[in-house]
């Protein structure tokens, strides 16, 4: 476009020479030329800062490793790699055969554990019942005594009192028993919630809308849960945006909700339209990594760039695009409407290039 206006300024300039045959002196050369580098220089200027292009532009989904959460071989395979698939879907099943066992351990000692509560509190109920009788039997031995000191002996009211005391301490005995067999339970339980929840992840799920991909598993792989050895790669679509690298210069009048026009390589002769989410105003040249060695000043500075989040207008459409589609956009900001004109021309140009320019070579 720089280009477009040195040519028309050339055109011009040749107008005022040669047809008009004005007379050149140093004077109006010098004038002519000022007035050209002013002319184009505030044309740029003023382009670059209200309607910014960049040509650096990808489409970026989120993508998740699928590990699964237990070990195992694979029993069933699903999902096929490419293919969309919801939110829920089953992807594949891990045998569940050794999950199933502990679930059916675990399930019985919990039946035993709820058991022996049982039995704990019906032995609760029976010293309860011996230490009011030996309360009672104890009662009546005391009045008799008052009553008539020779209608019972002493021994006999000791005995009684010596039996009361046992069935007191058997009673406590039970209780701190049923206490422990109660305690028991909630350990076991939690025990079997875990077997089934590991039992219900031998059935990987598809965690959003999406697809899978460098789907390698087949039934007999046999999968772990370490990261480095993924079952695959699923790839979201329910959320899909742009990320556009510009020049921190260009951005001082980019704003959140800004329009723009996005033009993408694998899909030529298209215009899309988005908006801006927000600039990314950080950049890696100002992170540095802890370490043992000091910083060496050659290798501190910024490529001056800053990325911009955009997402597109349409999300319909958004769900239909590629991952990883290069292209360029155009941002155009509330200022400099005027000169907008010039950024809509070049997008609609690289619009129809992308026809003929190879991706990743930039016209």
């Amino acid at each position: 476009m720089i280009a477009f206006l040195v040519v028309i300024y050339t055109a011009v300039v040749l107008v005022l020479f040669k047809v008009l045959r004005i007379k050149p002196t140093a004077f109006r050369v010098a004038g002519i030329l000022l007035t050209g580098v002013l002319m184009i220089g505030g044309v740029v200027v003023a382009w670059t800062l209200s309607s910014p292009i960049s040509t650096q532009l990808v489409t970026s989904q989120y993508v998740t490793q699928l590990v699964p959460y237990v070990k195992g071989q694979v029993k069933t395979v699903v999902a096929q790699a490419n293919q969309p698939v919801k939110k829920g879907d089953l992807l594949l099943e891990i045998d569940p055969t050794p999950y199933q066992y502990t679930v059916n351990q675990v399930h019985a000692t919990l039946e035993q554990a709820k058991a022996a509560v049982a039995n704990a509190q019906a032995t609760l109920n029976k010293a309860i019942a011996a230490d009011d009788l030996a309360k009672t039997q104890e009662k009546i031995a005391l009045n008799t005594q008052r009553a008539d000191a020779g209608a019972i002996s002493v021994l006999k009211v000791a005995e009684a009192t010596q039996t009361r005391v046992e069935a007191d301490a058997a009673v406590e005995q039970a209780r701190a028993a049923l206490i422990q067999a109660q305690s028991n339970v909630p350990a076991v339980q939690a025990q079997l919630d875990e077997a089934l929840f590991n039992l219900d992840q031998c059935k990987m799920k598809a965690p959003s809308d999406g697809y899978v991909v460098n789907w390698l598993v087949q039934p007999g792989t046999m999968l772990s849960t370490v990261s480095a050895a993924a079952a695959g790669t699923f790839v979201d679509t329910s959320v899909i945006a742009l990320a556009a690298v510009f020049p921190q210069n260009y951005l001082t009048n980019v704003q959140k909700g800004d329009d723009v026009e996005v033009v993408l390589d694998a899909y030529p002769g298209r215009i899309f339209l988005a908006k801006v989410d927000h600039v990314i105003s950080a950049t890696g040249g100002g992170q540095f990594a802890p370490g043992g060695t000091i910083p060496s000043a050659a290798s501190i500075g910024s490529d001056g760039f800053y990325a911009v989040r955009i997402n597109f207008t349409d999300a319909a459409v958004a769900q239909k695009l590629s991952l990883g589609s290069g292209g360029s956009a155009a941002i155009y900001t509330k200022y400099g409407k005027p000169v907008h004109i010039i950024s809509k021309v070049v997008i609609r140009m690289k619009k129809w290039l992308a026809y003929v320019v190879p991706s990743g070579q930039k016209p």
